[in-house]
C-alpha cells in the first residue's frame, strides 16, 4: 500500500461558536461539538426522554450516578445534534455500524465519533471518517510506566515530566486509531503524535489516504486531538447547549 501522510497541527485559538451559528450542512467540513455534563445534569429527566429502550438498558449499568449521568448527557445529545443534520427526530434516529465497526446514521452518509472526559464531551460529525479525542490532564497519573511501549524516543524525549504533553500526545494517537479504526493496542509506538508532517507506512493505518490531526484545548484542563482526511478543507467548533 506503500506510504500515506500525516500532518499534525496544535491550534493556538479555537472559537466556540454558538449553535444557532451552525448551518448543519456537510460539504468537505468537520463539525465538532462540546458538550458540558454539568450544565446538563438538571435536564436528565428530558434528556434519558430521548433515548431508546436499549440505550436506557445500557445507562441503568453503571453502578455510579456521575458514569450514568454523562451516558445520558452524551448520548442524547449526540441524538440531537444528528438530528438537526439528517432533519429527524432525536427518539427516530436509527444507529447503525459499518465497516470496521465504524458507526453512521441509517439512510446517510454522516460518520461521527465521540469521546468523553471529566466534565465535557467532545462529538465529531463528517460526511468522512473521523476520529476524535479528549483527555483531562491528570498530574496524578503516573505515564512514564507506558511511555516506552506506546511512544517513540523523539516523543518521549518531548514528553520529559509533562502531564500536559503526555495528554497531549495520547489524544492525538488516540483520535488518529479512532479514524483509521486501528485499536489502541496495534501498533499505538508507530503512530505519529509530534507536530509537523510524518510519512507513515500505510499498513499501519490500515489506509490509503492522508490524515491531518488537529489539537486544541476545550478548557483550561482539557486537551482535544481530532483526525480527519487531508481533502477536509474547514473544521468548525461549536457548543451544544
Amino acid at each position: 500500500m506503500g506510504a500515506v501522510t500525516v500532518n499534525i497541527q496544535f491550534l493556538d485559538a479555537v472559537t466556540w461558536l454558538n449553535e444557532t451559528e451552525c448551518t448543519f450542512q456537510l460539504n468537505d467540513e468537520v463539525d465538532l461539538w462540546r458538550v458540558n455534563i454539568s450544565a446538563n445534569q438538571s435536564n436528565i429527566a428530558n434528556l434519558l426522554s430521548l433515548l431508546q429502550p436499549d440505550e436506557i438498558v445500557r445507562a441503568n449499568r453503571y453502578l455510579q450516578e456521575k458514569d450514568r449521568t454523562r451516558f445520558i448527557v452524551s448520548r442524547a445529545a449526540l441524538r440531537q445534534i444528528l438530528g438537526k443534520y439528517t432533519n429527524q427526530s432525536a427518539v427516530d434516529l436509527k444507529f447503525s455500524i459499518g465497516t470496521n465497526k465504524k458507526p453512521y446514521i441509517s439512510g446517510t452518509d454522516i460518520r461521527y465519533n465521540v469521546s468523553h472526559s471529566a466534565d465535557w464531551v467532545l462529538i465529531a460529525i463528517a460526511n468522512t471518517n473521523v476520529g476524535v479525542d479528549t483527555e483531562k490532564i491528570n498530574p496524578l497519573f503516573d505515564f512514564t510506566s507506558i511511555l516506552e511501549d506506546n511512544f517513540s524516543k523523539a516523543e518521549i524525549d518531548f514528553i520529559g515530566q509533562s502531564p500536559q504533553n503526555f495528554f497531549l500526545l495520547w489524544t492525538r494517537k488516540e483520535a488518529l486509531t479512532k479514524a483509521t479504526s486501528q485499536g489502541l493496542d496495534e501498533n499505538l509506538k508507530y503512530m505519529p503524535s509530534l507536530d509537523g508532517l510524518h510519512p507513515v507506512d500505510a499498513r499501519m493505518l490500515l489506509t490509503d489516504r492522508n490524515w491531518q490531526v488537529k489539537s486544541f484545548k476545550i478548557d483550561g484542563l482539557n486537551w482535544g486531538s481530532v483526525a480527519l482526511e487531508s481533502k477536509i478543507q474547514k473544521l468548525n467548533f461549536f457548543d451544544h447547549i
